[in-house]
């Protein structure tokens, strides 16, 4: 059986949401209210992901993440 931390299995919650609208924008607080996640959690695993080069962000007031 293959066993997953939490955080790996946040960050596969995430890229699933982001891969819906693979073009759109979402912010932290969004992608956190719609994987019923905390906004530290969503940030922690988004910077993750941002680091290993899964994700982009954008700054601004219309920034966020995106695949």
């Amino acid at each position: 059986m293959l066993r997953l931390s939490k955080l790996t299995d946040y960050a596969t919650v995430i890229l699933n949401f982001l891969a819906l609208e693979p073009t759109r924008v979402a912010s932290a607080t969004t992608v956190a209210e719609h994987v019923h996640l905390t906004v530290p959690t969503v940030s922690k695993v988004l910077k993750i992901l941002l680091e290993a080069g899964l994700v982009a962000s954008f700054r601004g007031a219309e920034g966020g993440y995106r695949l």
